[in-house]
């Protein structure tokens, strides 16, 4: 699919063509390899999708025009996770894995019990989350991006407006995934998945004070990341499937 899905800034749209410029048209001349005459897939990460054919191709630039535009279909609840840092190569799993499970915000959390330390590589973790979600969307075939904010502290994403439904992932018991599925579709809901080694009891107790609903994902505890792959995998699946 990465070799015919292209990302387009707005900018280069102006209808009914396409100047695409940059890394995408080095993509697609250089290494798809696309000529004119080519159809190709691009998509603006705001939802539409743009069936173009190729006219002319060049060094600094690709003219395309425009044959069809195809907008995504809204989800029924708008998922979020607010996912605590973790190590580089988890992260970047969750990262990619939630854009292709349609995740619409990813918020990373600093918790008390953290090994990873951030300061002065906020802009460079930024910048590598959003080239592994564009990836990931291009892979996927999906049109649009998930947002994914710079790190908060827990106690500022408390404090934030909350989503429809809100719960966080418990080792240490909770209404069962499958019973908070049963209960009904919310508008939205925000899942709040905890480090390597936990909440602190203090953090937990704050949690539950902000109205977030624990929720226990079974006998087996699972690894930071299989938590937040299989708990945003499984809600995906049956809100909105």
């Amino acid at each position: 699919m990465t070799s015919n899905l292209f990302f387009v800034n707005e900018e280069q749209i102006k209808f009914p063509f396409i100047r695409l410029s940059g890394t995408e048209n080095y993509h697609l001349s250089k290494v798809a390899r696309k000529k004119p005459g080519d159809k190709v897939w691009l998509f603006d990460k705001r939802g539409k999708s743009y069936l173009a054919k190729i006219e002319d191709t060049g060094r600094s630039h690709t003219r395309l025009f425009i044959l069809k535009i195809k907008e995504i279909k809204k989800p029924r609840v708008r998922i979020s996770l607010a996912q605590a840092l973790i190590k580089s190569k988890a992260m970047d799993l969750i990262i990619q894995k939630s854009t292709e499970l349609g995740i619409a915000i990813i918020i990373p959390v600093l918790p008390a019990r953290t090994i990873v330390k951030i300061e002065n590589k906020v802009d460079i973790k930024l910048s590598r989350w959003k080239k592994i979600a564009l990836a990931a969307a291009k892979q996927c075939g999906r049109s649009d991006l998930p947002s994914i904010r710079p790190p908060i502290d827990l106690s500022e994403l408390l404090e934030k407006k909350k989503a429809a439904k809100n719960i966080f992932l418990n080792e240490k018991g909770g209404t069962l995934l499958k019973d908070v599925i049963k209960k009904g579709i919310p508008e939205s809901a925000l899942v709040l998945v905890g480090p390597e080694g936990g909440w602190t009891d203090e953090e937990e107790k704050n949690i539950i004070q902000h109205d977030y609903e624990p929720v226990d994902l079974g006998v087996n505890i699972l690894r930071t990341e299989t938590a937040a792959v299989c708990s945003l995998g499984i809600l995906s699946h049956f809100w909105n499937i």
